[in-house]
């Protein structure tokens, strides 16, 4: 068999077909959970701005003066891109030899690889929420029970961090709580949450608690306040059995943040090819939240 000087480039739109197959083979929530967007910079800033007190609205009817917009500072998040890189190496034998899953199969795999490292990134916001390890702009965990209202408001706290396992009751007290949240004025935020995400082994509870149009706790035909109020997400990527959360959609696309600096790509290595051809896989992005009042997390592990 006689082989073109030119195989690697032969190959090279096989190699990328079959990587992209191999990427679109897992579902994705990062664009469903995740205000997603690119980037030009090397890091993304949110300037966290602080809420106006209401009664400068009414400053106008009592002085004739009409009031400018006041903000107490907010917290400020920064977004740095991270580089994520990995070489596939294809030896001319197999071409030669017609080896043609041996060709098709590591691409494929290595595309798959690159949608299982976004979507584990993304759920390790979710997995590290109770850990102080893993801080946001006001210093403390994610789910915690002493966030600050601001950075000029630190001696009040609110709290998001629960112990409550995965029932209807505890749905109704952790949405009361999530509706009571406030701003750096103590004025309430107008969270609306709609989703509960969990992992595999909740999904069942939380579909009869989100579905059921009678009370799945009572004999007695009440009906389920919950039903129809929830929109169940269930994640693989979530590691706790028993930790699951309350999101407001709309606040999480605001707040919770996915930046693409480089989309995924592959793209052939200039080298000797002679006897081998290398792919470089890249892809470059950040991730994080800028604010925590979009979500709640129980925890009752």
């Amino acid at each position: 068999m006689l082989i073109s000087e030119n195989w690697a480039d032969a190959l090279d739109p096989i190699v990328r077909d079959r990587f992209l197959s191999g990427f679109g083979r897992r579902p994705s929530l990062i664009e469903t959970l995740f205000g997603v967007s690119g980037s030009s910079q090397a890091q993304e800033r949110s300037a966290g701005v602080g809420a106006i007190g209401i009664d400068m609205w009414e400053q106008f009817e009592k002085t004739n003066n009409v009031a400018q917009a006041d903000f107490d500072r907010g917290y400020k998040t920064t977004f740095t891109h991270k580089e994520y890189t990995v070489e596939l190496q294809i030896r001319r034998k197999l071409l030669e030899d017609s080896n043609w899953e041996e060709i098709r199969n590591p691409a494929i795999a290595l595309g798959d690889s690159a949608k299982l490292k976004r979507e584990v990134d993304a759920a390790s916001v979710f997995n590290n929420a109770f850990s102080g390890s893993f801080v946001g702009a006001d210093s403390v965990a994610l789910c915690s029970d002493s966030h600050p209202l601001g950075p000029d408001n630190t001696g009040a706290t609110q709290d998001n961090n629960f112990a409550l396992a995965l029932t209807k009751d505890n749905v109704k007290s952790i949405r009361e709580a999530m509706m009571a949240f406030t701003d750096d004025k103590n004025n309430k935020v107008a969270v609306t949450p709609s989703v509960l995400l969990v992992p595999p082994g909740l999904e069942d509870e939380a579909l009869e608690i989100a579905k059921s149009p009678q009370d799945p706790d009572s004999a007695n035909n009440k009906i389920n306040p919950q039903s129809g109020r929830w929109q169940v997400i269930t994640w693989h990527y979530l590691t706790d059995s028993n930790a699951w959360f309350m999101i407001d959609p709309m606040l999480a696309k605001m707040n919770l943040k996915w930046f693409n600096r480089v989309p995924l790509g592959i793209n052939p290595k200039v080298e000797d090819k002679t006897l081998r051809a290398t792919w470089v896989a890249y892809m470059r992005y950040s991730y994080g939240w800028s604010d925590w009042r979009w979500v709640a997390g129980s925890n009752p592990s």
